[in-house]
């Protein structure tokens, strides 16, 4: 009964995903890859290792700029810097200001003191992390694991475009950043996005996908954005990267690369809008062998993943967690705990409270090798110093941190 459930909610979240799309209609073919199994996920041949400090980059760009608007950084948007003076862009400055200190006094900056420190030995080890289920929530993956060169988000939301905030008509900038501050309220309030929500809020004609979302996390923790490139799929064959302004309407984008300078380096991050289900995510298909290939020896972080990885139907995904990570951080919503210890390949630490799941999923009980590992150890569990995933109402959250042996 529970997998027949989890199967609907995903089949549904997925399908309302699909109707969603990209609005181009200019031809331009691009250069596709003979294999993309062997397409790796790395840098232009000019951009920084991590051993580059000095870097010499042009911040002042139109990506950049939009993203600043939108994060409220007046004085750093270049040659959008006179928006700030129109009302509809005051308001939002403020509203983002005053919302982010919030924030930060609230969660980010005791998650950002504590995560460094308890996963300093992961961070050093892996310059990847993987983020299934992530949405465009780059904001806690960041704040956990900074030294990370690249970072590979999966989700249902679709990709979209940044506004063009200068092409905006009177009361069109009011509209756009209404909505643009409704897209952001649950993870101000809560700590993680909510799917059928994100589905509805990042529709063409309101917020258009996820990117200016996931480009307003990246600028707002610290970084500049440099560039923004799609990358295509060609049904089962390759997966390539085109330019932003790419037009094709036979190719909709099905993922993004966003490229931001991080205190002199230059580091990525990748999402993909894909259904990870066993029957399109196994080893017959590019996506899968392009995923095997590249988040290899990393970090995997799941939160408020909605128990997808508890259901049979998620297994290829599972095992490929299992076996590529270097170490996993996720709450209870992840990978079933009884995993961890079956294998006996991992080394686990809990931290917080574990309770039963929220009323949202009524259908679901607590895990039992779970519950007798927190028994277990309760001498040994540390409390958490922030709130974080479904539990924002009772404050009872969990990490299990699971390194690799």
């Amino acid at each position: 009964m529970i997998k027949k459930i989890l199967l609907l909610i995903f089949c549904v979240s997925f399908a309302f995903g699909c109707n969603s799309s990209v609005s181009e209609n200019k031809k331009e073919e691009p250069k596709k890859s003979a294999d993309t199994a062997s397409l790796t996920l790395k840098n232009d041949s000019t951009s920084a290792t991590s051993e580059n400090i000095n870097v010499n980059v042009n911040t002042n760009n139109r990506f950049n700029n939009i993203t600043a608007v939108l994060c409220g950084e007046k004085g750093k948007a270049g040659d959008l810097n006179y928006l700030f003076d129109t009302l509809a862009w005051a308001q939002h400055t403020k509203f983002i200001d005053s919302s982010w200190k919030r924030l930060e006094r609230k969660r980010l900056v005791s998650m950002q003191k504590w995560g460094r420190k308890e996963f300093e030995k992961s961070n050093a080890e892996a310059k990847m992390v993987f983020y299934p289920f992530s949405g465009p929530d780059y904001l806690t993956a960041h704040a956990f694991f900074p030294q990370a060169d690249k970072y590979v988000m999966l989700g249902l939301e679709p990709v979209g475009k940044l506004p063009d905030l200068q092409k905006f008509k009177a009361g069109e900038a009011l509209e756009y950043a209404t909505d643009f501050k409704k897209s952001l309220g649950d993870i101000f309030d809560k700590s993680y996005f909510i799917t059928k929500k994100m589905l509805n809020d990042f529709q063409s004609q309101k917020v258009n996908g996820l990117l200016p979302v996931l480009a307003f996390f990246i600028k707002k923790s610290g970084n500049d954005i440099l560039d923004v490139k799609y990358l295509i799929r060609y049904k089962q064959d390759s997966i390539s990267e085109v330019n932003y302004d790419f037009k094709d309407n036979d190719h909709k984008p099905f993922g993004v690369r966003v490229d931001f300078l991080q205190e002199g380096k230059q580091k990525s991050v990748y999402y993909f809008k894909y259904d990870v289900s066993d029957k399109q995510f196994n080893d017959t298909t590019i996506f899968y062998k392009y995923i095997n290939k590249n988040a290899t020896h990393c970090i995997t972080y799941i939160k408020s993943a909605s128990y997808l990885l508890h259901a049979n139907f998620m297994s290829n995904m599972r095992k490929l967690i299992l076996k590529n990570s270097v170490a996993v951080i996720q709450d209870d919503t992840g990978i079933p705990f009884k995993y961890f210890e079956e294998g006996k390949d991992f080394d686990v630490k809990l931290y917080g409270q574990y309770t039963k799941p929220v009323s949202d999923f009524p259908y679901l009980s607590l895990q039992k090798p779970l519950q007798e590992a927190f028994k277990r150890d309760s001498a040994k569990v540390e409390k958490l110093p922030f709130h974080l995933g479904y539990h924002w109402g009772t404050k009872k959250d969990v990490i299990i941190y699971a390194r690799k042996k």
